[in-house]
């Protein structure tokens, strides 16, 4: 699996998840107080779970755009260098 599909992978196994436990509350044979009380806690779950894999790919992204300015700032230093080389020679 690409690196770049994993964000819409977890979030459609989240989104699947959420789906198959509210019809499954739904089928279920319970009382309409206590279904309602499991569907709002099943929401909460995973509102829950999707602000956790939210926070965590911002952490990988920022990591990954920090990791790439230090790569952008190290090329044009190394570019300055060789100008100034070339332009002494």
């Amino acid at each position: 699996m690409r690196r770049d599909r994993i964000p819409t992978t977890i979030f459609a196994f989240v989104l699947g998840a959420g789906v198959g436990a509210a019809v499954a509350l739904l089928l279920a044979p319970k009382a309409g107080e206590e279904l309602r009380e499991d569907i709002v806690e099943g929401v909460n779950d995973g509102v829950n779970e999707v602000r956790r894999v939210g926070r965590d790919l911002k952490r990988r992204a920022q990591k990954a755009v920090d990791g790439a300015r230090e790569q952008v700032q190290d090329a044009i230093e190394a570019g300055d260098r060789a100008y100034s080389h070339a332009k002494n020679a």
